[in-house]
């Protein structure tokens, strides 16, 4: 499996579960390995965390069942800096945004 193929298949399994707390969500894989990360700001509620792991539900869906998935939710407040996986998919714009 390619890393251009699992961009495709976590940007499908993110339509419509993208809440604005979101910051930003990445993956990587290794070998047979697929981590997906999401990071959430502070005011992240339960139901956006549930919705991402809706997301990560659909995403793990569409890998052959050799692969093994690690979902990785955290909240880190904006303005702290985040660290992402390897394959960036989604990125919040933040500069300039919040005062």
């Amino acid at each position: 499996m390619k890393e251009n193929e699992l961009t495709l298949y976590l940007v499908r399994a993110l339509w419509g579960h993208v809440p604005p707390t979101l910051r930003t969500v990445s993956f990587e894989l290794n070998e047979m390995l697929v981590k997906f990360q999401c990071i959430l700001d502070a005011d992240a509620s339960e139901d956006d965390k549930e919705l991402l792991s809706v997301a990560g539900t659909e995403f793990v869906a569409d890998l052959p069942s050799e692969y093994e998935f690690d979902e990785i939710i955290k909240i880190i407040p904006y303005p702290e800096e985040v660290t992402n996986l390897r394959e960036l998919v989604y990125l919040r714009h933040e500069h300039n945004y919040y005062k």
